[in-house]
């Protein structure tokens, strides 16, 4: 499946989440799988930040940048262009009753990772 270095880049505090969940056995190897699989695009990403960080920012203390104000729009419209990158994933979607009944997970993490579950549409959150 295809998707988007953005949707990686605001999944991956949520997969931290997830990996600290006691989730069902099939589910967790799943995701085990699925985080090493991306891990060098997540690194990828970072790596493309931190090149950002520097290029639009001051060094306020040694290895803290700043970025200075009339360089935020420049920062964050390279960044965006760049998040718009797809790639190919290897997975398979899963149903949200393969999460378990013991995963906590907000609304908002939930619809993050929507794209890692079928049929989400059709699933009220309570």
């Amino acid at each position: 499946m295809k998707i988007t270095y953005e949707q990686l880049y605001r999944s991956y505090p949520v997969f931290n989440q997830l990996m600290n969940e006691a989730l069902p056995i099939n589910t967790t190897r799943k995701f085990k799988m699925f985080i090493e699989s991306v891990n060098p695009h997540l690194e990828q990403i970072e790596s493309v930040q931190n090149e950002l960080l520097k290029k639009y920012s001051d060094e306020t203390e040694k290895d803290v940048f700043e970025i200075v104000p009339e360089n935020r729009p420049k920062f964050v419209k390279e960044l965006q262009k760049y998040l718009q990158f797809e790639i190919e994933v290897a997975w398979d979607k899963i149903g949200i009753d393969e999460l378990g009944e013991k995963v906590n997970i907000s609304i908002k993490d939930l619809e993050t990772i929507s794209y890692l579950l079928k049929n989400y549409q059709n699933v009220a959150v309570m």
